[in-house]
């Protein structure tokens, strides 16, 4: 299957859906989890902030300006929550953690005036934060490990797992919704063809279900159809080939006569329009297909063709395929007859052969079936204007090739050869 076809078929499209989905979902929740923590982590580093201010401010107030700065300088310790005086050296403007804009709301809210947080990248991350308190500033300096979200390797590991988990799972959803409509669309593609399909197993979804059980019923009430009507026509055929017989009989056994000869004829038209009736009823039986040699059978056809006086030449390759021999001589027998009655000697049966298919052609130096009429030569009962009430054809011919030819899995079509002429082509599948 294509790349295009497959693309466009609905497990591919489920399976694409269910895919985006998921991996949606899973980049909202990610986003979600780092926002609502970086909120949690600001909250937390707020709520500290605001703590030790408070303790640095109790232990400040009491002692005299003059000895402030000393006491901030002896407690100048690194990695813990430590202010400073506004001579110590800020760092550079660099990006804040996401931690760091929330916070500078907030505290602006509490303070009164716009508070600056500055972010220190290096041995130790920390948070400049300038802040007023006794009638100065000060800075404070928060380390930032605490507050600094964690690594989001492990996060994206178990969202990656989760999401081929959940990937595996849509594809197998998909092959359970779609598998019920591939074999409901095997099963049309049989009765398409001509042969009755098996029962389609009820599965899937319970409107898939409806579906499935819809058409086996169908399907079936089609079966039952078609039996009814191939036993009521090969039996109407049936009954009408012992009158016919006897009637013969009658005209024979009178004695010679000007309509004598007229009346043999048209009873030999009815009979054999009595016959096509009986192949078109067998042509919708679905026979039993067996490897068998097609250039043996044509060869088998053509001296049969001969014997009755016809002249064919044959050239036929070696050919082995899957079929009902029975059918098939139909079809050649149909085809020559068809084209002795209707096309122009010289005629000519060839047979050839690639690495998959095998071409029939049969073929007559008449004029053929004319373009806008080839769709209706095939159609069962329609027969051309020329021949219509002429020549005792029933117009069944070329509609049991074609239903012979579908379910052999073959092709059937006209061809106006470069050297004059007319073919009928047809084409069928090796046997593997």
């Amino acid at each position: 299957m294509s790349l295009s076809r497959l693309s466009g078929t609905l497990f591919i499209r489920l399976a694409i859906l269910v895919v985006l989905a998921v991996l949606a979902s899973q980049a909202f929740t990610l986003w979600l989890t780092a926002q609502q923590k970086s909120e949690l982590l600001a909250r937390q580093l707020y709520a500290q902030v605001l703590d030790t201010l408070a303790d640095y401010e109790g232990v400040l107030e009491p002692l005299p300006v003059s000895q402030r700065e000393a006491f901030l300088k002896n407690n100048n310790i690194p990695g813990i929550p430590r202010l400073l005086p506004l001579s110590a050296t800020p760092p550079h403007d660099s990006p804040a953690p996401n931690v760091a804009k929330p916070l500078a709301q907030w505290l602006t809210e509490a303070v009164g005036e716009p508070v600056n947080v500055y972010f220190a990248r290096g041995e130790r991350r920390e948070l400049w934060i300038k802040v007023p308190m006794l009638d100065s500033h000060y800075w404070l300096v928060m380390p930032m490990r605490r507050y600094l979200p964690p690594a989001l390797l492990p996060t994206l590991q178990a969202a990656g797992l989760m999401a081929l988990l959940s990937v595996l799972a849509a594809f197998a959803l998909a092959w359970r919704t779609t598998r019920p409509l591939s074999h409901l669309a095997a099963a049309a593609r049989d009765l398409e063809s001509g042969r009755t399909p098996p029962t389609v197993p009820v599965q899937g979804p319970r409107e898939v279900r409806e579906v499935i059980e819809r058409f086996n019923t169908m399907a079936q009430a089609l079966d039952k159809a078609a039996s009814e009507r191939r036993l009521m026509l090969a039996g109407l055929s049936h009954d009408l080939r012992t009158p016919l017989t006897r009637l013969k009989l009658a005209v024979e056994l009178q004695d010679e006569q000007a309509e004598k000869e007229g009346m043999l004829s048209d009873i030999d038209e009815m009979s054999r329009i009595v016959g096509q009736f009986i192949d078109f009823a067998r042509s919708e039986e679905m026979r039993p297909q067996t490897p068998l040699a097609l250039g043996e059978l044509i060869d088998n056809v053509l001296d049969k063709f001969r014997r009755d006086g016809m002249g064919i030449d044959g050239e036929c390759s070696d050919a082995t395929i899957n079929g009902d021999a029975l059918s098939l001589q139909r079809l050649l027998s149909n085809l020559l007859e068809n084209a002795r009655r209707y096309g122009v000697a010289p005629f000519s049966v060839g047979l050839q052969h690639d690495a998959t298919h095998c071409t029939l052609r049969v073929h007559d130096s008449g004029s053929g079936i004319a373009p806008h009429l080839q769709q209706a030569a095939l159609t069962p009962f329609e027969r051309l204007a020329a021949h219509r009430g002429s020549d005792g054809g029933s117009g069944l011919g070329l509609s049991i090739v074609t239903r012979i030819v579908t379910q052999h899995g073959g092709t059937l079509h006209f061809d106006f050869p470069p050297d004059g002429g007319f073919s009928v082509v047809i084409s069928l599948p090796l046997a593997a």
